[in-house]
């Protein structure tokens, strides 16, 4: 789903983790997670189930937490203006690639939103992810 912009910075996330470039992404998560934070007051104020809390949560956690505390480890959390002209770059390449291909990003977000709260079938690839593994490990397994 080329509308998700946290899809974009983890995949910076991992061709920086992997020395493919040197623009460091830890600026973005740190307010991608922010924003994050809101979003699960948000769906808990709408008043998603559990189940949906925890599995944005864990997907949150996993795109964008995990990458914030292996930067902090590297120690490589360190922010200067390459990154910054780095992230405008991704931005502008986002909006682009969603305009040629027609896609609304508010719109993905309010469908993804809308699925957590009415507990619809979630539309992106994390959230199936975590559904078809949950349903593996706590109904199959047991």
């Amino acid at each position: 789903m080329i509308e998700i912009i946290s899809y974009w910075f983890f995949i910076w996330f991992l061709l920086f983790i992997f020395g493919f470039t040197k623009a460091n992404p830890f600026f973005i998560f740190v307010i991608t997670y922010i924003i994050t934070l809101y979003g699960i007051i948000y769906l808990k104020y709408k008043k998603a189930n559990n189940y949906n809390l925890l599995k944005f949560l864990i997907i949150n956690i996993i795109i964008k937490l995990i990458p914030i505390i292996i930067l902090i480890c590297t120690n490589q959390h360190k922010f200067n203006y390459y990154d910054l002209y780095f992230l405008l770059n991704i931005l502008i390449l986002y909006i682009c690639i969603n305009y040629i291909f027609n896609k609304n990003p508010i719109d993905t977000y309010k469908r993804i939103f809308y699925t957590y709260i009415n507990n619809k079938n979630n539309l992106n690839i994390f959230g199936k992810f975590y559904d078809n593994t949950y349903n593996f490990l706590f109904i199959k397994c047991t």
